[in-house]
């Protein structure tokens, strides 16, 4: 069986007025700019709107603007995700399932655009100083805010950081050089720290009251 080919017509044999590779760039510019695209501003609107359940309420509250405005932007952000997000209700706004799966995304989305905000903040200053504290567990305010006060008579420019562990955390801290001085308990058998007895702390037991120790006035660790 020998196969047959057909001409088509082009548009122009049909009387279609003919559409030149210039006219569908036109096109193709016009339609897009029909499409919204998102922005940051429709992340943090729909965030609003989700958190305060009502259009009017976010527009007033949160977000200082017209409440038709804000509707014609979450309208475009629909648009743009290609579903719908949002259905208004007696009781307001109320997200549907697409929506909910959207707000945590844009909710992290947001929160990494403030992180990123933060660390360039950061790193267009000249890097501060930094000393960095340990404590014993439980003794910060006892020693704190004197200690503190000693370094910024010293060093006003200092940043001064607190870090609260036991006492072996704290020497091996001191050791790998993460902390620059440490309140502690002494450690033995580290020759490469210098400890400096600045008090002496009671030792004391705590009994049931019918224990046959508790009687005494003082306990030595072998009566135990």
């Amino acid at each position: 069986m020998e196969a047959t080919v057909s001409a088509v017509p082009v548009a122009a044999d049909l009387g279609w007025p003919r559409i030149d590779e210039k006219d569908f760039v036109r096109s193709q510019s016009y339609l897009a700019g029909m499409v919204a695209e998102m922005e940051l501003r429709h992340l943090r609107y729909f965030v609003a709107v989700a958190e305060e359940g009502s259009i009017t309420l976010a527009a007033a509250r949160r977000l200082h603007t017209a409440q038709p405005s804000l509707s014609r932007q979450m309208r475009e952000l629909e648009t743009e995700v290609g579903t719908q997000l949002m259905t208004r209700t007696v009781r307001g706004i109320e997200l549907t399932a697409a929506g909910r799966a959207f707000l945590d995304h844009a909710r992290l989305a947001l929160s990494q655009v403030e992180a990123a905000g933060e660390a360039a903040r950061r790193n267009a200053q000249p890097a501060k100083a930094s000393f960095v504290m340990g404590f014993l567990t439980g003794t910060e305010m006892d020693w704190f805010g004197e200690a503190v006060r000693l370094l910024r008579d010293e060093l006003p420019s200092i940043e001064v950081i607190l870090v609260s562990q036991t006492s072996p955390e704290l020497a091996s801290a001191l050791l790998r050089g993460k902390v620059d001085v440490a309140f502690l308990r002494p450690e033995p058998d580290i020759p490469e720290l210098a400890f400096k007895h600045l008090t002496s702390e009671p030792l004391v037991v705590v009994l049931p009251s019918d224990h046959r120790l508790a009687v005494l006035e003082a306990i030595g660790p072998r009566d135990i």
